[in-house]
Order: structure tokens, then C-alpha cells, then sequence
């Protein structure tokens, strides 16, 4: 009997109205921020508004003789090929985050054109990262990961592999190795279960793949020697790190960099490239620029004599690096 036919609990977490309901019901009964109550009043007011296309959309998902490729699908979703092999982070295809928070723009990609992907990485349990209804749609020919402690909140997609990581902890699979690394964030699904979860529930990783190393940040706060500890231990070429929704002159929030915070997550890692994420796509308590946090990085690094090495991507748009 799979985890979900045998298990009452998850049956209901896959029902469609599930996660409506626990933010509903959050929204009651915790003390919600005015953040919180702004994010999901406004995309109310907008639910029944058109989602519009995306710059671009990806056309090819994998290509021929590339060592290293991006392409942004939006959020936190980043399609990554490193040679033959291709990789997804925190898929996010619905148009909305538990039926109330709305996007911006529609995906960058349609889910129905991979025919294979060899990873698919969970950073961790928010809504907006571990998405039921996007795992639905995604190839299950490869690997599932995802952060320890969270297995209870994860229903059995078919995967043909699952890997529950701690931090530190390493796969390795057809020469493939990726390594859970630490963050800075929280954790809970629905805010009342953070308490019960402790510190656990929320990850980072690194990809190495035939000479080719990629971080990717999940979600998170700055860490001075978290991250110094990563650049010590890989030479990565390419950084995938968060830049909203804190913003601001400062280095971000406990659990959010701002542009400057992820700017300083770059070099404290050593990576070749950036690549900026979680902007722009999602209506998150605040009808300011969408692009405002991109902008406000592109202004730093200019500062810094350093633009040349940011991918700053727009939605659906793809760049090979080597």
C-alpha cells in the first residue's frame, strides 16, 4: 500500500482545497503579520483577474553539447542542465500558492515538454516551494529530494527515487553528487505546526556534476559563516540565491537577503555567476516594482564593478554560461 492510499493524513493533504482552508484558518485563529494579511487581502481582490503570459516561454528544455545552462521558469523554480543531466528546483506551476496568494505572470515553462528530469530539489515546506499540484505534473523518471523532517507533508508522487536529506548530507547517483548544505529560514506549513517541527524542514544544495558545481540558496537569511563554510568546502560556478521579499538598504530580514544580503551570500561563497531568484513573479504584500529588487541589485553590483558576473534572467528566458 503506497504512503498516501494508507494514510488518511496525506489523502486530505492532497485534496485540492487543502491548502485554502489551513490559510483560512491560520488567518483566523495566529497572529498573523500585517504582511501576511496584506499578501493574501490583496490577491483576493485579484483572483479572478487573468494571469498574464510570461516575456518568454522555454521552447527547448534541454540541449545539446552545453556544459552549464539556466533558464528561469519563475520564483524559485530554476530549470538547470549540466552536461545530459537536468535538474529542477522548487517547482512552481499553479497560478496561485494554496488558491489565495496569486502570480504576477504565468510560468516560463510548460511542465508537459520535459520528457525527463534526473532531479527534482525541495528547499523546503512553504507553500510557494513545496508545491503539490506542480509535483503532479513533473516527469517522475528520476529523484525526489527534499530537506529531513518534512517526509510527513510529502504525499507519494511516483517517484522513481526519494531522498530525505539533512544538512551535510550526500547523494550520489550516476555521477552525480548533491550535498544538502544549511540555511537560515523556518519552517511549518501552515504557521501553528512551526512550533512542534523545531528547527528542521529547510535546506540549500549543491550540485556537482563533471566538474560543473551549482548552489542553490533555497530561501534565506544571511549567515556569515554558513555561507563562508560553503565556499570553503565547493568551487561553485554558479550561485542561485534570493533577493526579496525583503528589500531595503540593509542585508535583509532573519529569514529573507535583500538584493545587498544576497549579493553578500555570492562572495561569501565564491561563486563564479549569480543568479538572482524569488521576484517578480508571485504577489507577496506589496503592489511596489516588481522589478524593484532586481534593480536595486543591478545598482549595487554596477557599484561594485561586478554586473558582469550577475545572470539576471527575465521569466521563461534561458542563458548558457559554458
Amino acid at each position: 500500500m503506497d504512503r498516501v492510499t494508507g494514510n488518511p493524513y496525506l489523502l486530505f493533504m492532497k485534496h485540492r482545497y487543502f491548502g485554502l482552508i489551513f490559510i483560512i484558518l491560520a488567518l483566523v485563529f495566529c497572529d498573523c503579520s500585517s504582511y501576511v494579511q496584506r499578501t493574501v487581502w490583496q490577491s483576493l481582490t485579484k483572483i479572478g483577474d487573468p494571469v498574464p503570459p510570461p516575456p518568454h516561454m522555454i521552447a527547448t528544455p534541454i540541449f545539446q553539447n552545453i556544459k552549464l545552462r539556466v533558464s528561469w521558469v519563475g520564483h524559485a523554480t530554476v530549470l538547470i542542465q549540466i552536461h545530459d543531466k537536468l535538474i529542477i528546483t522548487d517547482p512552481l506551476f499553479t497560478n496561485t500558492i494554496g488558491m489565495v496568494v496569486k502570480r504576477f505572470v504565468k510560468p516560463g515553462l510548460d511542465p508537459s515538454l520535459l520528457t525527463k528530469v534526473d532531479f527534482t530539489l525541495i528547499s523546503h515546506v512553504h507553500f510557494d516551494h513545496l508545491s503539490y499540484g506542480s509535483l503532479d505534473v513533473l516527469p517522475k523518471n528520476g529523484t525526489l529530494v527534499f530537506p529531513y523532517g518534512i517526509a510527513r507533508y510529502v504525499p507519494d508522487f511516483g517517484f522513481n527515487k526519494i531522498n530525505e536529506l539533512k544538512p551535510w548530507d550526500v547523494i550520489e547517483s550516476d555521477s552525480v553528487r548533491i550535498t544538502a548544505v544549511p540555511a537560515q529560514h523556518f519552517t511549518g506549513r501552515y504557521g501553528f505546526d512551526r512550533d512542534w517541527m523545531g528547527d528542521i524542514g529547510y535546506t540549500g544544495y549543491v550540485i556537482e556534476y563533471r566538474g560543473i558545481a551549482v548552489f542553490f540558496a533555497g530561501d534565506t537569511g544571511y549567515d556569515s559563516e554558513l555561507f563562508k563554510e560553503i565556499g570553503r568546502r565547493f568551487k561553485i560556478d554558479l550561485a542561485i540565491i534570493p533577493i526579496a521579499p525583503s528589500s531595503g538598504n540593509g542585508i535583509g530580514s532573519r529569514v529573507h537577503v535583500s538584493p545587498l544580503g544576497a549579493l553578500t551570500i555570492f562572495k561569501d561563497v565564491g561563486a563564479t555567476y549569480m543568479m538572482p531568484i524569488h521576484f517578480g513573479t508571485m504577489l507577496f504584500g506589496s503592489t511596489a516594482n516588481p522589478q524593484g529588487p532586481l534593480e536595486q541589485l543591478s545598482a549595487i553590483a554596477a557599484t561594485e564593478g561586478i554586473s558582469d558576473r550577475i545572470i539576471g534572467l527575465e521569466i521563461g528566458e534561458q542563458r548558457i554560461l559554458y
